[in-house]
């Protein structure tokens, strides 16, 4: 079978697109041999490990679910299908990054690293090899087809040296490195090449710290709030588009374009910006599929202004009538406002289809215990002027925090002398804690930092099908900034679900890019 996409693929980032067109080049170029393959032994080489190809080509897929790198010994012959060869036998990782790990003899064993949750593609070869092949050091074929030059990415760790050299080079007649031309590559030579940034002394991804039961925090609440504020409802097609960032690609453009405005979309009020486009025609719902309600513990409304703001007056807009369900009309209610998320002040406000609430202070967040079932628009005014609501957020399913009890909580305390470029922190909560049933948060300098990501994915206001439910093994996300080194990083894990509390959290420091800097390669065929 051909590779297959399930999901859109236009909402990659654009720099992963050459990833894409790599693999289904890989795959275009051993077609004809990939119907051919051979489970691994287990024991050798993991879970579901195989080997496709024939005698002269194998492409093996290696995997790694688990927190620490992993050590495999490929035997380079028949265990794995290859056929006896007086030649020498090439082995080329080409995923997750490329690298010519060499010739060796044949049946003669060799030590690979499948890195944490990651899976590793390699090509065992007998003949000869027909992409750009750079040696010395870790690549990634960005473009390479016919009529454009050839563009390569060397991946190294920052501040390191590495000497490279190009095999094939008698095919291309120019070369740059980083933008200017080097002829000593195209010579057969080695050249030296330095990654940019600081050395790093500690590695990118690495295990930080365990966790001790500790006595409920009195701040509980407030740490649960930075948590829910810093995350969102939206559908998981807005949290793609969000983690894509914006496309310079036209054709990427026009199916965004043509996903996010088609009106079946707009009118499933899946996306919280729908509250601030100054169209009563759109909304912001908490939705419901397959009679899933997908609230939690009735979910709450949250609006974040993103930053303290002055505000006189929020306005609400309500359709009808009926859409004001579970409030009745002109009947009073109370919502919530804070500066912090730690002290919060109760407002009171009549029911209706334009909900006027009475502010008149400095706020940065508002959440309601109870909300209308179909909001429309949010605005906000001060001084008789509207409010710029360019950074407004909102959120409408997890819970309020009177209906989240902590029965059970754990806390670490560490220092990240450096950070990597890309990194953050992945919180495993190990064990079953049950469905939303354990939330965590951390304080950075004192100051409350929420988890914005988390895995299995927060609960969204759903597009095409619901997200996964998991009661166990959550893994939340914070990300890291420059600015946290060397600062007392505080996390803490609060469990909720009094017949789920036997868990074990730990905490990794991680990066995106494995903290690795790039080269870029330009080649030009003769």
């Amino acid at each position: 079978m051909a590779p297959e996409i399930y999901g859109n693929p236009w909402l990659l980032r654009d720099d992963e697109f050459p990833k894409l067109a790599r693999i289904y080049n890989l795959h275009k170029n051993h077609n004809d041999i990939l119907v051919e393959g051979k489970i691994l032994p287990e024991e050798k080489y993991g879970a579901n490990a195989v080997a496709r190809g024939n005698g002269k080509t194998r492409l093996i897929t290696l995997r790694n679910n688990s927190w620490l790198p992993v050590d495999y010994q490929i035997v380079l012959g028949e265990e794995i299908g290859i056929s006896k060869t007086k030649n020498n036998v090439q082995l080329i990782q080409v995923h997750p990054d490329e690298d010519f790990i060499g010739g060796f003899k044949y049946n003669e064993v060799v030590n690979v690293v499948v890195e944490p949750f990651r899976s590793a593609l390699f090509i065992v070869a007998t003949e000869k090899y027909d992409d750009p092949l750079i040696v010395g050091s870790a690549f990634n074929l960005v473009r390479n087809v016919s009529g454009k030059t050839v563009l390569i990415d060397l991946v190294g760790n920052p501040g390191s040296t590495a000497n490279i050299s190009l095999e094939d080079y008698e095919k291309y007649k120019t070369a740059k490195i980083n933008g200017v031309e080097n002829l000593e590559i195209i010579e057969g030579k080695s050249v030296a090449v330095t990654f940019p940034g600081a050395k790093l002394d500690f590695f990118a991804h690495r295990k930080i710290a365990d966790f001790d039961e500790t006595p409920v925090p009195d701040d509980a609440d407030a740490l649960y709030e930075a948590t829910v504020f810093a995350a969102d409802n939206n559908a998981l097609e807005v949290r793609s588009f969000f983690r894509s960032g914006e496309s310079s690609i036209p054709a990427v453009i026009n199916a965004r374009d043509a996903f996010f405005n088609q009106k079946t979309f707009v009118n499933r009020g899946v996306w919280d910006k729908n509250l601030f486009d100054d169209n009563l025609n759109t909304g912001f719902w908490p939705s419901k599929k397959y009679d899933i309600d997908l609230r939690v513990k009735g979910g709450a409304l949250r609006l974040d202004l993103g930053e303290i703001t002055d505000v006189d007056e929020l306005v609400i807009h309500i359709p009808d009538y009926f859409s004001l369900h579970p409030l009745l009309p002109q009947e009073g209610n109370y919502a919530e406002v804070s500066t912090d998320l730690i002290n919060w002040e109760t407002i009171t406000y009549m029911a209706d289809t334009l909900i006027k609430i009475p502010i008149h202070k400095r706020i940065r967040y508002l959440r309601f215990k109870y909300q209308p079932q179909h909001i429309v628009e949010i605005e906000g005014f001060y001084n008789g002027k509207p409010l710029s609501r360019e950074n407004w957020r909102a959120s409408n399913l997890f819970a309020h925090p009177s209906r989240m009890e902590c029965v059970k909580s754990w806390n670490t305390t560490f220092v990240l002398p450096e950070i990597a470029n890309n990194s953050y922190l992945s919180v495993a909560l190990n064990g079953k804690h049950g469905v939303e049933g354990a939330y965590i948060a951390a304080k950075i300098d004192d100051k409350l930092i929420g988890a914005p990501d988390r895995a299995a994915s927060y609960p969204s206001n759903t597009w095409e099908f619901v997200n996964a439910e998991r009661d166990a093994n959550y893994t939340y996300y914070i990300p890291l900034k420059d600015e946290y080194t060397d600062k007392k990083i505080e996390i803490f894990v609060m469990a909720y679900d009094k017949e789920n509390t036997n868990i074990k959290p730990e905490v990794c420091v991680s990066s995106f890019t494995g903290g690795k800097e790039k080269i870029r390669i330009e080649l030009q065929a003769k």
